[in-house]
């Protein structure tokens, strides 16, 4: 894989940081594993590769929407993690280098916050 851009993950992971201080100011308790959801938009080709790929980083494939209302597809992937910073640290650098390995564009994780053991 491709290194990724020191600029890029200063970034990246900034954002991230913000995520993750919203899920703590919540009241979500990090070391319980959920279901963390990664949407990613390109060409139906791109996508459809990283779909078939995608299992070898440990997502399933939510949906594949070959075009919403604006023509744009996506491609959206699930695995189940903990929402810990080491956690979300390896996340955000599979999905940077899923983007520089499938020309593809990562628009974000999400999950819903687990705050009950």
């Amino acid at each position: 894989m491709t290194p990724i851009k020191p600029e890029r993950w200063d970034e990246v992971w900034a954002a991230d940081l913000d995520v993750i201080r919203s899920l703590r100011e919540h009241g979500d308790l990090a070391h319980i594993p959920r279901d963390v959801d990664v949407s990613f938009k390109g060409t139906i080709e791109a996508l459809r590769r990283l779909e078939v790929a995608s299992s070898n980083w440990g997502f399933r494939v939510l949906e594949l929407i070959e075009g919403d209302e604006d023509g744009q597809p996506w491609l959206f992937l699930v695995r189940s993690q903990t929402t810990d910073e080491e956690a979300i640290q390896d996340l955000t650098m599979t999905y940077l280098q899923l983007e520089d390995s499938f020309g593809v564009e990562c628009d974000g994780w999400g999950c819903t916050g687990q705050t009950q053991e």
